[in-house]
């Protein structure tokens, strides 16, 4: 089995390219697990002296193939192996023309594993020159944190900005599954909660569609900088806050591909994607690989926090001018 653990070779602007192991086209379940390097999590109990015997409460997760140490988690975690994830989604995918192509592990030892999928027929907005990607991604972690996770990260091709993570649960755009005694039952579900995932999509078209209309002035982008990238009134130096605050309002008038958009709800969104997902700078510890590091917060961390609280905060400036025209 191969082992590709944030392999880099980093290829233009898509965050995952490099990051993971490119599959054939309609690989079947078996040819995802040996591609990707989705070992196996097993549990060893743990003790510490001067106690006799292990500790009651807890247990360790080490990987099957090399060993490695990966996470020490309660006695209640159920592990939930990466294939098993793979598995659901490949079977879930089957009657809605899902292809997977890429997948691959992240994190410390490989702690994390994501399989990535495309839906057909990719999305159109009104008055946007580009096409939208639709991207299903599965999620799952050995850490004793990170839940399964089912999520829409839909993609701007012509500048790369992932989108659907600014969506979440309560839109249909993504399903979180912890590590608990109902996990393996939930994942059986999970069929239906892909079925989901397709039909909030179609909120995010609607979506989409009517940010396209609704024109953002210069001062309320400022009202919605103040939302998402606020500067304390104090002394320190908030230079990084400036800075990025600039970047976006430079993003609103001159990013990638707003013609056609450009002075609108969808392009204030695409100034503050891009801004997260390109420009803003991902710290990193020595032993991260910094493309890794961005692309776990591009997913599931900062980048996808921040494009949430943009999304939130053009959609209540939207429904501010609404309600005064």
């Amino acid at each position: 089995m191969a082992h590709n653990i944030e392999k880099m070779a980093y290829v233009g602007r898509v965050p995952w390219h490099g990051l993971g192991t490119p599959l054939p086209r309609n690989a079947d379940y078996d040819s995802i697990v040996e591609a990707a390097g989705f070992y196996r999590a097993i549990e060893q109990e743990i003790s510490s002296p001067p106690m006799e015997g292990p500790i009651p409460d807890k247990k360790a997760l080490f990987r099957d193939d090399t060993g490695q140490y990966l996470a020490t988690v309660h006695r209640s975690y159920q592990v939930i192996q990466f294939e098993e994830v793979a598995r659901t989604l490949v079977e879930a995918a089957g009657g809605v023309g899902c292809i997977f192509h890429t997948a691959g592990t992240l994190g410390p030892n490989g702690v994390r594993g994501w399989l990535l999928g495309e839906l057909p027929e990719p999305m159109r907005v009104r008055g946007d020159k580009s096409i939208i990607k639709r991207y299903i991604l599965g999620y799952c972690g050995h850490d004793g944190v990170t839940p399964i996770i089912l999520k829409n990260v839909a993609t701007r091709v012509v500048c790369q900005n992932t989108l659907g993570v600014a969506l979440g649960e309560k839109d249909g755009a993504e399903l979180h599954i912890v590590h608990t005694s109902s996990a393996r039952a939930r994942l059986e579900e999970a069929g239906k909660a892909f079925r989901r995932l397709i039909q909030g999509y179609e909120y995010f078209a609607e979506l989409a569609n009517s940010l396209s209309t609704i024109r953002v002035s210069e001062h309320q982008l400022h009202k919605i900088l103040d939302v998402v990238i606020p500067v304390p009134q104090d002394e320190a130096d908030h230079s990084r806050l400036l800075k990025g605050r600039r970047k976006v309002i430079e993003l609103f008038h001159a990013g990638t591909g707003l013609e056609g958009i450009r002075g609108t709800a969808w392009g204030a969104l695409q100034a503050f994607t891009e801004w997260a997902d390109h420009h803003r700078t991902v710290r990193t510890s020595k032993d991260r690989n910094a493309a890794a590091t961005r692309l776990e917060s591009i997913w599931m961390g900062s980048a996808a926090s921040l494009k949430h609280q943009a999304l939130t905060a053009i959609a209540d400036q939207a429904q501010v001018q609404l309600a005064a025209a």
